[in-house]
């Protein structure tokens, strides 16, 4: 098999400055005297979306600069980062495993009907052992069955997302410099929060990345809460700043549940008023959030909100949207 030529960073860098940073139109925002612009990060690639097209940039090139030719990663029934991953796997010529969590259904989810019909391999596991797959046990299990591999963690959560997403942040600093208040993105892994908040901190933007939280338990102490992952990713590349903040308790009910009524009403009247869709996992949950904010005056009159649409469109068809 040979590996098709992947993106140049050179190509990776201009993509991620030409991505548009549009005005949003909402009208709670307009009356609490808010200026609020989105960056559609849905619109960088058509499969690879959002922040899948960052965290999976430096893996692929450190998967092929290694020498391997099959990537190994992790996810759900309707994982936008196995998705992706299987779709960049077929782009740039890599084998792929997807390491899915449960038993196989009787009838696949879109996306991993979609993953498999571009050639990823599905390996089921019980959640149980999908809780424990830092395992030695799982760990020779899959490279008995499938030979040597690139491993990406659940999420493109390593070194190499937070070098990837590390990019989206400078590349923000270029389109506004420091003429914002607050850069707002949905979090699970906080992957892209360490990177957008380290790419701005080395251009020395100030203003505060907020990272919403989608998971139901995501307290900052804790040795498994969602903050207490974000200092261990800061600590492991050394980006240690100070920049960034987390806000919990927007995230619906945890992580891929059924939205609650209000959410979903608020996701309807949203996507009508600014003309374009939210994905149901994470930027809803991060504009909801957000919303509620503005009606609590958490921002001064005249403020500028920065949102990243994380993409993830593909989805919304586990929820019947």
């Amino acid at each position: 098999m040979n590996l098709i030529e992947l993106l140049s960073e050179d190509a990776f860098l201009t993509k991620a400055e030409n991505i548009s940073l549009q005005p949003l139109n909402w009208s709670l925002a307009r009356a609490k005297g808010v200026e609020v612009l989105i960056r559609r990060e849905d619109l960088i690639d058509e499969y690879v979306s959002g922040n899948k097209f960052y965290k999976l940039f430096y893996n692929l090139h450190a998967a092929k600069e290694a020498g391997q030719k099959q990537l190994l990663s992790f996810g759900g029934a309707y994982s936008n980062h196995i998705y992706a991953l299987a779709a960049a796997a077929k782009t740039y010529g890599f084998n792929a495993v997807g390491v899915i969590r449960g038993e196989r259904p009787k009838q696949l989810s879109a996306t991993l009907r979609d993953a498999e019909a571009w050639g990823m391999k599905l390996h089921f596991v019980s959640r149980s052992d999908y809780r424990e797959r830092g395992a030695e046990d799982l760990s020779a299990l899959l490279s008995s069955t499938y030979g040597e591999f690139f491993e990406i963690p659940e999420g493109g959560a390593n070194s190499y997302g937070i070098q990837g997403t590390k990019v989206l942040g400078s590349a923000i600093y270029r389109q506004v410099k420091s003429d914002y208040t607050s850069v707002c993105l949905a979090c699970g892994t906080a992957n892209t929060l360490v990177g957008v908040a380290a790419g701005l901190w080395q251009v020395g933007s100030d203003g505060k990345v907020l990272g919403f939280s989608v998971l139901k338990d995501s307290g900052i102490d804790g040795a498994q809460g969602l903050g207490s992952q974000i200092i261990h990713h800061q600590k492991s590349t050394g980006d240690v700043t100070s920049n960034w903040r987390l806000i919990n308790g927007f995230h619906g009910g945890g992580y891929g549940k059924k939205l609650p009524a209000d959410m979903l009403k608020f996701m309807h009247e949203f996507e009508r008023e600014s003309k374009f869709k939210l994905d149901p996992v994470y930027t809803v949950k991060m504009c909801w959030g957000v919303a509620q904010l503005l009606k609590k005056d958490y921002w001064p009159r005249g403020s500028r909100l920065i949102l990243i649409h994380t993409g993830g469109l593909q989805g919304r068809r586990g929820f019947n949207l």
